[in-house]
């Protein structure tokens, strides 16, 4: 039996691998978001982009935990569950709100998603900038900056790779 579970937050991981590029400066809503990591175009090793991108996860990673750690507290009291309460049986045996955080198991978590792109990500770059060297980590970098705008050869041979 799985006990009902929901996420208290979202995380675009795609949006990680970018701060990896931009040093966890977030060009959409201008502010740093990310951890301050070194300008990726000066990377001369697979290493550390991999260390810019454990930089980038772990921030991230404790900015969203810290309402999903809020919310375990509150939830149950402003947002109370009775149906989800009701046909949870951790709720049914402990008297409890299926989202209060003294139940087993606890309802709180980070839903991560697009996963994938990160692991390809990083695998398109170890192959092309590192292993091939068919590109540079500026390149790479300032065609992520605009877009891949006319370099739509180099934006294939990553999406393919």
């Amino acid at each position: 039996f799985q006990p009902m579970r929901m996420a208290n937050a979202t995380a675009n991981c795609a949006k990680i691998m970018e701060y990896v590029f931009t040093g966890g400066y977030d060009n959409v809503v201008n502010m740093q978001i990310g951890a301050e990591t070194p300008d990726a175009a000066t990377f001369t090793t697979y290493e550390q982009v991999f260390d810019a991108w454990v930089a980038q996860m772990k921030t991230i990673f404790s900015i969203l935990v810290r309402p999903v750690n809020r919310a375990r507290i509150l939830a149950p009291k402003m947002t109370p569950r009775p149906f989800l309460s009701a046909v949870s049986e951790r709720s049914v045996d402990s008297g409890l709100d299926v989202c209060d955080p003294s139940i087993s198991r606890g309802n709180a978590w980070i839903t991560a998603f697009t996963w994938v792109e990160n692991a390809d990500s990083l695998a398109a770059v170890k192959k092309l900038v590192f292993d091939e060297k068919k590109y540079t980590m500026a390149e790479l970098k300032e065609a992520l900056a605009d877009n891949w705008e006319g370099k739509e050869e180099m934006r294939l041979d990553f999406v393919k790779n």
